[in-house]
């Protein structure tokens, strides 16, 4: 991020945001060069491996505030006042399908560890593809991707990370257990996206608002393996659907049917060995 001694102004906030200041783009590419995970969720500064303690001297270490972050980044969010801007943006939100019955047939330890390997096959494929791992909760990942970060096509960018994070699951080795059952789903539309919290700090930054909440649903809906995608990002990233299954679903608290389209089927027998 630029080095300025004032806060930016709305403007400043939008070019950066959206990607008219490539300046953090080439710097997320830098930092994915250096082979180590975690990284810092904004700037994929590395936080282990010899990349991560160089990068620590340097300012890029943990954030005591909030762990996925850099210090570096919440430095410069807080010295800016980049509290957020509504932009466009494309979720992605993919969880594992029978994830509490799967873990009534695991000891505590194994299911950690099949969550673990969830989780980083899913953060790998979203930073590959140039998004930013939102959030981890319980079972699922939530990636997000807009221009800043992404580009100018983040539908596309988050159309791609979703088949990859589909097809790396469903892999026989995708986990100690065997393939992981994950529902995936991508839709786009105007979010805020920013830092949040109380004023001074920058205890997480996220995306908020209608898409976001779609989104989570349509992944409810998603089958084990398979990918749906809101028409409205397909026709975001220019994604050809013809030949394609497409489908009107009800979501909670939205007053019309949504179109999808099934980019990706489910997987007949995709689940681990309890």
């Amino acid at each position: 991020m630029a080095d300025k001694a004032h806060h930016w102004t709305p403007e400043e906030v939008r070019s950066f945001m959206v990607g008219e200041s490539p300046e953090f783009a080439r710097e997320r590419r830098r930092f994915m060069r250096i082979p180590a995970n975690p990284r810092c969720k904004l700037c994929l500064a590395p936080f282990g491996g010899l990349g991560g303690v160089v990068l620590k001297a340097a300012g890029f270490g943990r954030s005591a505030g909030n762990p996925a972050m850099c210090a570096k980044c919440e430095t410069e969010l807080r010295h800016h006042g980049l509290t957020g801007v509504e932009i466009p943006v494309t979720l992605l939100f993919s969880d594992v399908r029978g994830s509490t019955t799967l873990g009534e047939h695991m000891r505590p330890k194994d299911f950690k560890d099949f969550l673990d390997r969830f989780y980083r096959l899913a953060t790998d494929a979203i930073t590959h593809h140039d998004g930013l791992v939102d959030k981890i909760v319980g079972d699922e990942v939530i990636g997000l991707f807009f221009g800043g970060i992404s580009g100018p096509n983040h539908a596309g960018a988050a159309i791609a990370a979703a088949v990859d994070l589909a097809e790396r699951a469903s892999r026989p080795d995708a986990s100690p257990a065997g393939p992981i059952p994950a529902g995936t789903a991508v839709h786009t539309g105007d979010a805020f996206v920013g830092s949040t919290g109380p004023a001074e700090t920058v205890p997480d930054f996220t995306a908020l608002g209608d898409p976001v909440n779609t989104t989570a649903r349509l992944a409810s809906l998603a089958r084990a393996g398979e990918v749906i995608v809101s028409v409205a990002a397909t026709e975001a990233s220019g994604t050809s659907t013809e030949g394609l299954e497409h489908r009107r679903v009800d979501l909670r608290g939205r007053s019309a049917p949504l179109e999808v389209v099934v980019l990706r089927e489910a997987q007949a027998g995709l689940a681990p060995s309890p």
